[in-house]
């Protein structure tokens, strides 16, 4: 279950909270009953709608929920203390108490699966729970969230939505203590005067985040009736005109500070669905259309994955969201029955209905039980807020097909889209040209109250095909903090990186301000015509950086006297095929070096990406651990580095020569043959179809292969007899296909980490290249070579290739087997972090390799992973070093998680969790179980080795040098079989280190 509701980390994780303000002095109240603990056994999932079924985790923790209702306290009585919500946060902070709806539901839900309907203990406590939370209004009708914040206009503008809902469930039941829910009208009739009058809600600040001041308009629209206030209606209707004009920029978008792609959608259009009000629903409806509208730029459909790459450089509040497979619009997605674009985003009436019936089918202990445990870590309102709703919106198949044909990107004509932002000045461009769609945008970072925001990256935002989906996306802060103060390759934005005297500066952070041309003339950007050449020119590395929008995406950069480069994170599928232009293949996921190359070429599914550039000293490939589309793609960052003058081009066409020879003249190695090298028609050049830099089985062979091709394009007079015949008598003269060169390794095996000498004789070396996807990286050499095995790199076969270049320009390919094997010590995977590693693949989480470590810096959650690529296990051991940073719950943890089904599951779904806490504890919790033992010992005050040992069905766990395992267990009913390796946090920020597995 995923938050919806993910305003509640963010927007109070900066408050600083003071002790709660005691309450009157009152006698000590007596024990409130306990809600009997559910019985599994007696519920059946078929008698839950297919709603209904994402409570199914609630309603199995809602006894634990109702029994944290404090009793034992004459201050706090009635607070609830679960920590499952808003966990951390005291009872001065109203939003804790927004489950008091979860309560409410259970004990108004007349349904066959809930034993809690009308339950007298419930009563108690969902009565308890109120009063405290009435408590906590101030006189003027606002609630408080924490001391920072004592007049809350999210605390405020949320309690209106969830508790109109609640009223709506209590009235229908009637059994609750009337004046209490006549006290509850009140306060929200208080609440929302407060809401609809409070500078807080309606100045600067309330501008700033749309999606509160939306959630308290929606609740209102649930009131107004039951008010039947006519005054209080006219000022509703008139702050809504209001939020019309302030809250959505121009450009469409919803402000969040700016741009804020995850509130836009999971929070304001989500709220915004359960607008009640009819006489105001126009305005509401205008509004989704709007941001709809703007949202076809920024979320972009991938036809391979069928989900969408999100436009996440420009997104100002939340750091690397960059895929979703599934974007619903609104609670139940019920925008889709109301804006048909609305249904090319989510799941389809097909699809769900398949999902739920095999919910159904499968039952509580598979269906339910996992989730129970994650579901309390973050116990959402709002999904009971959506199940209480009732109404929901799935399209059918070919309606949601027909939905993505309507957007501009995927389906439309080529365009050109400026859209502009007076509030923050903020300006973006959108266009789509025959060969490329790209998005940029330019603005400077925001100030909140909560200080700088600084996530946004400017400039270039992304390349992307309607077949191939986003082929260049350039991430947003990755890490909190300016590219100048952490490693360069942290920073995974498209932009130009130059070194100043405060550290390396990127134009996508520096805020550029654009300047438009048409012919070098100034223009208006919005006043041009679709296919227009748009140039736009800003400041970078010193100088001026200029993007034309023509039939190629045109970058050029001038430079000042330093140094510069150009990052491109290019996004790719692991059947890729990735080349340099004048160079040789590059496996997805490894790193190279290339000089004097003109260019890289990335080939799917018969489409070419291309990259060609000029000016350029060196081009360097390297892989980025950073997630993309949960692991479905690689980011390969391509670095171009330069100095005085770069220019590049970027277009995507269907090509049947991948990287095509485009010079002037037929070349075989370094002799130019005089014959024009003209194209074919279909994407090729004649150099393309003679092949003469590919290796051959024989002279014999290129020769005889060169007559056929020659003859043939004579025929279809692409080349004359004559050239024909010339290009014969050059082939034949070459030495292209001769044996010249020997190659041979210094061992048949190596140990990951370990190096090993490649030995070359033989006559006319230029140079030669080894490569292998198992080494470092490519070494040149023209004698002797020490090349070294990547220090990930699991047992197994890698063969190595050695390409020789001839004196005479031509090539020769020489494969070498050689077998990884594991080390004396049995190690068949270690990672120290040194270098970027694509050993791993990152589930969630924000997992980066800095500093010589493997961070994971989100403490929002629990379970946050990422697993070894390719390594399973069953028995052995898995060994890290742990590193606490952050810890956003006393109960924080870090850990491995070993026999795992498949890559990527959760700690509930397969295998054993062995998990660290700072206090020195070690859990062994068990998929579908829970916690088999626990050990303690000494608290963890640095880094700290954690070791587990997996011997059958016992397993063993050691902290630091302690030659005693800190916690022993055998496991009664086994998971056994080889399973994945993870790493996994929760809700703790950590560092791991000095990864060892042996088998």
């Amino acid at each position: 279950m995923s938050s919806k509701r993910i305003v509640a980390v963010a927007v109070t994780a900066a408050l600083a909270l003071a002790p709660a303000t005691a309450a009157a002095a009152s006698p000590q109240p007596a024990p409130l009953p306990e809600v009997a603990a559910l019985d599994p056994a007696t519920i059946d999932l078929a008698d839950f709608t297919g709603l209904e079924q994402q409570i199914a985790p609630y309603l199995g923790n809602l006894a634990r929920l109702a029994n944290s209702v404090n009793d034992d306290s004459a201050t706090n009585h009635g607070f609830i203390t679960c920590g499952c919500w808003r966990a951390g946060q005291g009872p001065n902070d109203a939003r804790v108490m927004e489950n008091v709806l979860t309560l409410a539901y259970f004990y108004t839900a007349d349904r066959p699966w809930n034993p809690y309907h009308r339950d007298p203990a419930l009563r108690a406590r969902l009565e308890a729970a109120l009063r405290f939370m009435l408590g906590t209004q101030n006189a003027d009708g606002s609630f408080p969230q924490g001391s920072g914040d004592l007049h809350s206009r999210a605390a405020t503008g949320f309690a209106l939505e969830l508790y109109a809902i609640m009223l709506e469930l209590l009235d229908a039941d009637g059994t609750l203590d009337p004046a209490l829910v006549a006290e509850l009208t009140a306060a929200m009739k208080a609440a929302s005067t407060w809401f609809l009058e409070d500078p807080e809600v309606w100045g600067p600040r309330g501008a700033q985040f749309a999606n509160q001041v939306a959630g308290g308009l929606v609740g209102i629209s649930r009131l107004l009736a039951r008010f039947g206030d006519a005054r209080l209606r006219a000022r509703f209707e008139q702050r809504l005109t209001e939020h019309e004009q302030v809250s959505q920029g121009e450009a469409g978008f919803f402000r969040d500070g700016t741009v804020a792609h995850r509130y836009s959608l999971e929070v304001e259009s989500e709220d915004l669905a359960g607008w009640a009000d009819p006489a105001t629903r126009p305005v509401i409806d205008r509004m989704q259309a709007r941001y709809l509208d703007w949202a076809q730029y920024n979320l972009l459909y991938d036809q391979g994955l069928d989900g969408y790459f999100i436009n996440t450089a420009s997104d100002s509040r939340h750091r690397g969201w960059n895929y979703a497979d599934e974007l619903p619009i609104g609670s139940n997605n019920l925008w889709g029955a109301v804006i048909p674009q609305a249904r090319a985003y989510s799941a389809t009436r097909e699809e769900t209905e398949e999902r739920r019936a095999a919910f159904a089918r499968a039952g509580w202990q598979t269906s339910v039980a996992p989730l129970i445990a994650p579901t309390w870590a973050y116990l959402d309102p709002s999904v009971i807020r959506d199940v209480a709703l009732g109404e929901e919106y799935h399209p059918a198949a070919a309606d949601r097909r027909a939905a993505i044909g309507t957007l501009r990107p995927y389906a439309g004509a080529p365009y050109t889209e400026y859209r502009a932002d007076a509030a923050t000045g903020q300006r973006f461009v959108f266009a789509k040209r025959p060969s490329y769609v790209v998005g940029l945008g330019f603005g400077r970072h925001v100030d909140t109250q909560y200080g700088f925001w600084d996530n946004q990256r400017f400039g270039l935002g992304y390349l992307y095909d309607p077949e191939l989906g986003v082929v260049v996306q350039g991430q947003n802060a990755p890490q909190i903090g300016a590219p100048r103060t952490r490693p360069v390759d942290a920073e995974l934005s498209w932009g130009t990186g130059w070194t100043a005297a405060d550290g390396t500066r990127f134009d996508s952070y520096d805020q550029p301000v654009p300047a438009f041309f048409r012919d070098g003339a100034p223009v208006d950007p919005a006043a041009g015509g679709d296919l227009d050449d748009l140039e736009i020119r800003y400041a970078a590395a010193g100088g001026t950086k200029s993007v034309t929008l023509g039939d190629r995406l045109r970058v050029r950069v001038e430079g000042g006297a330093a140094p510069f480069f150009e990052r491109i994170p290019l996004v790719l599928d692991k059947g890729d095929t990735l080349q340099w232009i004048g160079g040789g293949p590059v496996a997805v996921g490894s790193r190279s070096e290339a000089q004097n190359v003109s260019g890289v070429v990335v080939e799917r599914d018969g489409r070419s990406v291309e990259i060609r550039w000029s000016g350029t000293g060196s081009a360097v490939l390297w892989p980025s651990s950073f997630p993309v589309a949960g692991g479905k793609r690689t980011l390969q960052v391509l670095d171009l580095r330069a100095t005085g003058t770069l220019a590049y081009d970027l277009r995507i066409v269907d090509d049947a020569c991948v990287g095509s020879d485009e010079r002037a003249s037929v070349f075989i190695g370094d002799r130019d043959t005089g014959v024009a090298n003209s194209g074919d028609g279909t994407g090729c050049t004649v150099a393309d179809r003679l092949r003469a830099g590919e290796q051959w089985d024989s002279h014999h062979a290129f020769v005889t292969h060169a007559t056929r091709t020659t003859a043939a394009l004579a025929r279809r007079h692409v080349l004359t007899r004559r050239d024909a015949a010339r290009l014969v008598a050059a082939a034949a003269r070459s030495d292209v296909g001769r044996n010249l060169v020997t190659a041979s390794l210094s061992a048949a095996e190596a140990v990951a980490g370990t190096g090993l000498d490649v030995r070359l004789s033989g006559r006319s070396i230029r140079e030669a290249t080894v490569s292998g996807p198992c080494l470092t990286g490519d070494v040149t050499t023209t004698g002797t070579a020490r090349v070294t095995v990547r220090e990930t790199t699991l047992p197994g076969p890698c063969p190595l290739t050695v390409r020789t270049v001839r004196t005479t320009g031509t090539a020769e390919l020489d494969t070498l087997p050689l077998a990884i094997v594991p080390d004396a010590q049995g190690v068949v995977f270690r990672d120290g972090f040194s270098s970027p590693s694509q050993a791993w693949t990152a589930v969630d989480g924000a997992w980066s390799v800095t500093g010589g470590v493997y961070r994971q810096e989100d403490t929002t959650r629990t379970g946050r992973r990422t697993y070894v690529n390719g390594l399973t296990i069953a028995d052995g051991t898995v060994e890290t070093r742990i590193d606490f940073r952050t810890l956003a719950t006393s109960t924080a943890f870090a850990g491995v998680q070993v026999r795992t089904a498949a890559p990527g599951d959760a700690y509930t779904q397969s295998g054993y969790l062995v998990y660290l806490r700072p206090n020195g504890s070690v859990d062994v919790h068990r998929a579908g179980t829970g916690v088999l033992a626990t050990g303690t010992g000494p608290a963890v005050t640095g880094p700290a080795t954690l070791r587990v040992e997996l011997r059958g069905a016992q397993i063993r766990a050691f902290v630091g040098d302690d030659p005693a395992p800190r916690v022993t267990v055998t496991d009664p009913s086994p998971i056994t079989g080889p399973g994945s390796v993870q790493l996994i946090t929760g809700r703790a920020a950590a560092d791991f280190d000095d990864v060892r597995v042996t088998r």
